[in-house]
C-alpha cells in the first residue's frame, strides 16, 4: 500500500503549531481516561453511563471546536485528489481479512476459552449499558454511525493534525494508532489477562494505522469507514453470540 508522501508534509513553520499540539493532545488521551470511568470505576451506573455518552459527544464536537473555532480553519478534506471509490476495495479486503483473523483467534487459540469463561461478565457489561434488549439496533449503530464518528475523529482530526505537526508521516500514523488503541486496552483488560489485552490492543493499533494509511493514500475516509464497518459487524456478531450463550 503506497504512501502518498507528497500530500502529507509536516509544516514545521506552522504559526499555529503550539495551539495545534495543545488541541490534539487531549484528543489522544481523553477517550483513554474516560474509559476508566465508564468501564472500570463506575460501570453500570448512571454516572458511568453519562461518561460513556459524554465521550461520544466529545468525539463529535471536539474536532469541530478545535478546527473551526480555535484554529479558525475550515472543516474540509485537506486532500486535493480524493479517490473515494478506489479506497473501498482495499478497505473492504482489509476488513474481511481482519474478521478472518478474528474468527481464527476465537476458534483456534486460548482466546476461545477466555471468551467462554468471561461470557457472563461480557454479557453483564452489555446489559449495564442498557442495550441488551435492543442489541441489534445497538450493533447497527456501532457498526455504521459510530464507525463513521471514529473515522472522523481518529483519522480526519487526530491523524490529520498530527501529520501537520510531526516531521514524518509514519510518526503521525503511529501516534494516532496508539491513541485509538489505548481505550480499547482498558476495556479488554476487564475481560482478559493483561497479556491478551495488550496483544488485542496491538491488533487494534494495527487496524487504526492501516485506516489512517488508507486515508492518507486515497484522500478519502470512505475506504477506512467501509473497513471499520466490516470489523465492527464482526465484533458485534461476537457480542451477539456471547449474549445468546448467557441467556
Amino acid at each position: 500500500m503506497k504512501e502518498n508522501s507528497a500530500s502529507t508534509p509536516a509544516d514545521l513553520h506552522d504559526p499555529k503549531r503550539r495551539l495545534r499540539a495543545a488541541l490534539v493532545f487531549p484528543a489522544l488521551v481523553i477517550p483513554f481516561a474516560a474509559s476508566f470511568f465508564y468501564f472500570v470505576l463506575f460501570p453500570g451506573t448512571a454516572f458511568g453511563n453519562a461518561f460513556y455518552s459524554g465521550i461520544k459527544v466529545f468525539l463529535l464536537l471536539w474536532p469541530v471546536i478545535a478546527v473551526r473555532f480555535l484554529l479558525r480553519e475550515p472543516i474540509k478534506n485537506p486532500y486535493p485528489r480524493r479517490q473515494h471509490l478506489k479506497s473501498v476495495l482495499p478497505g473492504a479486503l482489509f476488513g474481511l481479512v481482519t474478521v478472518g483473523v478474528m474468527v481464527f483467534l476465537l476458534k483456534a487459540t486460548a482466546l476461545s476459552s477466555l471468551i467462554d469463561e468471561n461470557g457472563p461478565r461480557i454479557a453483564q457489561r452489555i446489559g449495564d449499558l442498557g442495550v441488551a434488549d435492543h442489541f441489534l439496533i445497538f450493533a447497527l449503530f456501532i457498526s455504521f454511525a459510530h464507525a463513521a464518528l471514529e473515522e472522523f475523529y481518529w483519522r480526519w482530526f487526530a491523524f490529520g493534525q498530527l501529520r501537520v505537526l510531526l516531521p514524518r508521516v509514519w510518526m503521525a500514523h503511529l501516534l494516532a494508532a496508539l491513541g485509538f488503541a489505548s481505550h480499547h486496552v482498558v476495556i479488554m483488560s476487564q475481560f482478559f489477562p493483561m497479556g491478551w489485552a495488550l496483544f488485542l490492543g496491538v491488533c487494534v493499533a494495527i487496524g487504526g494505522a492501516v485506516w489512517s494509511i488508507l486515508y492518507n493514500r486515497y484522500g478519502s475516509l470512505l475506504g477506512a469507514w467501509t473497513s471499520h464497518m466490516i470489523v465492527d459487524l464482526g465484533l458485534m456478531w461476537v457480542g451477539w453470540e456471547v449474549l445468546s450463550a448467557a441467556n
